[in-house]
């Protein structure tokens, strides 16, 4: 194969290549062969048609395309290996010669990003040391109380926070309407779960009271039901209150945290589990800053395949969140009132500065010569076998199939903690 390259703006190649006469006809040769096999003529069994006759019904056209088809892959690869291109989309083909005799194909192959790297150690950009307060832990500590709380009957009115059991029947202009009924639902007043103005009407109800609970419903709800006014007849049957469990030894024990069995030592368990989200939070505030510094200095040509690639892969993930709680992204964007053109747009703002981030720190890591050691990466085994409570030997097992993105990802962190320690 002859293969020349031309490299174009916007961080792509242009490939020609130039297939072999012999190799083109063979490829010919071979696909004719699998599609006379499914060539039916009548008077003959199917597979069972001799040559010459069959190929008088094989489709030219689809014969010439499965046979360019057959060759693509390694003309593809054979010219990547050539001009040592390192692809981040898929190529765009053209057949520019065909004949029976003569195969030309070109390739516009999407490479990585330019990348000249502005400033991007010495910048003052005020790094943020994480603190926790007493009044935090306790905060902590009253949230673990309250998801430990036991419900217990109440005489009195219902307040917030309380749970009210009972049966409700919505209606829109006296009509019932599917999903608007239900027995003996405890609800929790002041959780949110129910459309706004519904809770609220619900806060001094006893139990064995009725009330009607009058709202409307939001714009942004489905079409049946949208800005139609409703009435809910609830029935009370029980007012509940929350009982929080006493913070001493016996219910910190009770609560199963390795290693900590006293309040004392739930207190410390707490301030280092809020400290450590403090620090990852002032770690990732102070990295979006910091990228946004560098490439303010920076000049990085991002090709737009790369960045709608990217786009649609997010697209993908956030929908594949959506389906697990049952919505899809109509009906998100419904609620939110967006558009799809809108939505797409801003993942496709979103991934151009990941992109961007991600190339910054790969051109660091270049710079500044950051390279992983066997040692590096055996640390890294021994860490987490220590945090999952496994073998080593059992977690190099369970990452083997991804080792090269486990190794990427930690070559990526280090270079990420370099860059930190590089500015202020």
């Amino acid at each position: 194969m002859k293969i020349t390259f031309k490299e174009l703006e916007a961080c792509h190649t242009q490939v020609d290549v130039v297939i072999d006469e012999a190799k083109w006809k063979a490829a010919q040769e071979a696909t004719l062969k699998k599609l006379i096999k499914d060539v039916q003529v009548d008077g003959f069994r199917k597979g069972k048609v001799p040559e010459e006759i069959a190929k008088k019904h094989v489709d030219q056209g689809r014969l010439l395309d499965d046979a360019i088809n057959s060759l693509l892959p390694e003309a593809y690869k054979e010219a990547l290996e050539k001009g040592k291109l390192q692809p981040y989309a898929q190529p765009k083909v053209d057949v520019t010669k065909l004949s029976d005799t003569n195969l030309e194909v070109r390739f516009i192959v999407v490479t990585g990003p330019k990348v000249e790297l502005g400033q991007y150690k010495g910048l003052e950009l005020g790094k943020k040391a994480a603190k926790v307060t007493a009044k935090e832990v306790e905060d902590a500590i009253e949230e673990l109380r309250k998801a430990n709380a036991t419900l217990v009957l109440k005489e009195g009115a219902a307040e917030k926070g309380d749970t009210v059991v009972m049966d409700f029947v919505g209606s829109v202009n006296g009509e019932k309407f599917e999903g608007g009924s239900a027995q003996n639902y405890e609800l929790e007043l002041g959780s949110g779960s129910f459309i706004p103005g519904f809770e609220d009407q619900l806060i001094g109800v006893k139990a064995e009271e009725h009330r009607d609970v009058k709202v409307k419903f939001p714009e942004q709800y489905t079409p049946e039901l949208a800005n139609k006014d409703a009435v809910f007849a609830c029935d009370v049957h029980e007012v509940k209150t929350k009982k929080l469990p006493e913070l001493a030894d016996e219910f910190v024990k009770d609560l199963a945290i390795k290693g900590v069995e006293t309040v004392e030592a739930l207190k410390e368990n707490k301030k280092a589990e809020l400290l450590n989200k403090k620090e990852a939070e002032a770690k990732k505030e102070y990295l979006t800053k910091l990228y946004a510094e560098i490439a303010k200095s920076s000049k990085i040509e991002i090709p737009q395949e790369m960045i709608d690639e990217q786009a649609e892969s997010m697209k993908k993930d956030m929908e594949n969140r959506m389906k697990q709680s049952g919505l899809t992204l109509e009906q998100y964007l419904q609620f939110t009132g967006d558009t799809e053109e809108n939505f797409v747009n801003k993942l496709k703002v979103d991934a151009k500065k990941d992109i961007t981030n991600y190339f910054i720190l790969e051109k660091v890591g270049e710079i500044e010569k950051l390279e992983l050691s066997d040692a590096d990466v055996e640390n890294e085994y021994e860490k987490l076998a220590k945090e999952y409570q496994m073998k080593v030997e059992d977690v190099k097992k369970a990452l083997s199939a991804q080792l090269d993105q486990f190794k990427h990802n930690l070559r990526m962190t280090r270079v990420e903690e370099k860059l930190i320690e590089l500015n202020k």
